[in-house]
């Protein structure tokens, strides 16, 4: 990969010897010079909270969960390919820009509450001890997979 840096890569998170965001925290060394620009996935099948930061912090651009269907795998793929987003040097490795400022935010997740009978749609509400936030129901409709 040093020599002829690939177009991607795509990293396990139950690899072994290495974990997940091992190779990619290696690959976004600053002297690893244009392998350290390669756009990198990890694909986890339990993947917790605790596990999907550590593989952003390491520099992936993002974590794909398993299973997944081929249609959602391959609009990942385009999306990784096409990412544009620069990077920034944090200590000795890069990561994606801005991805420090959004792992630091502190948004609520929302609460499910089951529809009543008669509602078309489940009620997505705020934390109550939370501070309010944005139309969490309307977001999640809108984005993609």
């Amino acid at each position: 990969m040093a020599k002829t840096p690939p177009d991607l890569v795509i990293a396990a998170a139950s690899m072994q010897p290495l974990t997940g965001p091992a190779p990619v925290r290696v690959m976004r060394r600053a002297n690893t010079g244009p392998l350290a620009l390669v756009p990198a996935m990890i694909m986890s099948v339990r993947p917790k909270p605790a596990s999907v930061e550590e593989a952003l912090r390491a520099g992936a651009h993002q974590v794909l969960v398993l299973p997944t269907t081929a249609s959602t795998l391959y609009r990942r793929l385009a999306w990784l390919i096409h990412d544009d987003r620069p990077f920034e040097l944090k200590g000795e490795h890069y990561v994606v820009a801005g991805m420090e400022q959004r792992l630091s935010l502190s948004i609520p997740r929302p609460v499910y509450v089951p529809a009543a009978p008669g509602l078309p749609l489940p009620v997505f509400t705020p934390d109550e001890d939370a501070a309010p936030t944005l139309d969490v129901a309307s977001k999640a409709r809108a984005a993609p997979n």
